[in-house]
């Protein structure tokens, strides 16, 4: 049995009473730490000091570990001498064997020196295709992609998301053990089954920001008078200046209705109501969001740009779209048959591909691999 120790302290927002999640990789973090708990490994969660929320009941298996306190020495350079020893006592605290990293981030390499210090292996997860093409990342300063890159080079492990993900860490950090596994989901067979008709709305899930793309949002919802669009998540604080003017814009639409943000257990539901789930990204890595939709029989409309692995087309999982024009028109000429056709492929595709505890077992195989590349 081994000691995972998931480091984002914002993953546990997901699991604590009156938590509020935020971001794809915390939902995908819960789901690596179901699969490793179901195939019976230990499961440590960073928490802050200054956070007293307890856990709710589901998720006692999870054992939380405060790490420092969120308030003190906030100055950058006393942060990090206050953090890292406190990180560092509690990593050899929990004497875990692995240490999982859900974003990089400049402090990545930070805990990768930790993690060589005491003899923790150190996996960094790929969450988004800027993670490696860090020039999409307008946040980092030339600095922090320095420091993003050598977190890179000291990581022992290196899980990506999608094949651009893979060959882009390969071609850059030659040597590193790096390997490919798509997201995870809990299947839920009270759902898990092929729509018959082709009713509903428009689901969109985001939250609001340059990546996800409003403006495409709000032309589509423009052109397509005659459906409803329901919009699921919130505004990432503060808001780019793009995405500020296209909310406003959305929400003077009678087509459109934002929903706020839906909680985990609820997220199923609002797809099951839904006729397609609707991605308007510039990019993104492999979209949680997909997969809930796969699991309800719902076929997906994306751009052209956000395709893994080309899986959309190859397996006949949706529609690709290249402009608001271009999404009209394919949705107009969708005939009932061919909704159905792709309904069955999402179901058949999620059930095959994407179980928790199936690619949990790849991951822990990976990881104990000799002769992993």
């Amino acid at each position: 049995m081994f000691k995972f120790f998931f480091l984002q302290h914002s993953n546990i927002e997901i699991i604590v009473e009156n938590g509020v999640p935020r971001g794809g990789s915390v939902v995908e973090t819960l789901v690596w730490m179901k699969a490793l708990h179901g195939l019976a490994h230990e499961v440590f969660q960073a928490k802050l000091e200054d956070d007293d929320r307890p856990l709710m009941p589901e998720f006692e298996w999870v054992k939380p570990v405060k790490i420092y306190h969120s308030q003190k020495y906030s100055k950058f350079g006393l942060r990090y001498f206050y953090r890292l020893p406190k990180l560092f006592l509690a990593l050899q605290k929990t004497k875990c064997n692995y240490l999982y990293t859900s974003i990089p981030s400049p402090f990545s390499f930070y805990v990768s020196l930790i993690c060589k210090a005491i003899g923790v292996k150190h996996i960094i997860r790929i969450a988004n295709d800027k993670n490696v093409d860090l020039s999409l990342d307008k946040s980092l300063s030339p600095f922090d992609k320095f420091l993003v890159g050598m977190s890179y080079r000291l990581a022992d492990f290196i899980v990506t998301q999608n094949e651009f993900q893979y060959q882009g860490i390969k071609s850059q950090f030659h040597g590193k053990k790096v390997f490919k596994l798509f997201n995870p989901i809990v299947l839920d067979y009270d759902y898990l089954h092929p729509r018959k008709e082709a009713t509903g709305y428009i689901a969109w899930v985001a939250n609001f920001r340059h990546q996800k793309n409003l403006k495409l949002l709000y032309e589509i919802s423009l052109i397509c008078k005659n459906e409803m669009f329901k919009i699921a998540g919130i505004p990432l604080i503060p808001m780019d200046e793009e995405t500020e003017i296209y909310v406003e814009k959305l929400k003077t639409l009678s087509n459109v209705e934002f929903v706020g943000q839906v909680s985990q257990s609820g997220m199923l539901e609002f797809m099951k109501m839904a006729k397609i789930l609707l991605s308007t990204s510039r990019y993104e890595g492999f979209s949680n969001t997909f997969l809930e939709a796969m699991t309800v029989g719902m076929p997906i409309f994306s751009t052209d740009t956000v395709n893994p692995d080309g899986i959309i087309d190859k397996f006949d999982l949706g529609i690709l779209y290249k402009d608001a024009k271009d999404f009209k028109s394919k949705l107009d000429a969708m005939e009932l048959s061919e909704f159905q056709i792709m309904s069955q492929n999402t179901v058949d595709y999620v059930t095959k591909n994407h179980d928790h505890l199936m690619i949990g077992r790849n991951f822990l195989g990976y990881l104990t691999a000799s002769n992993l590349p």
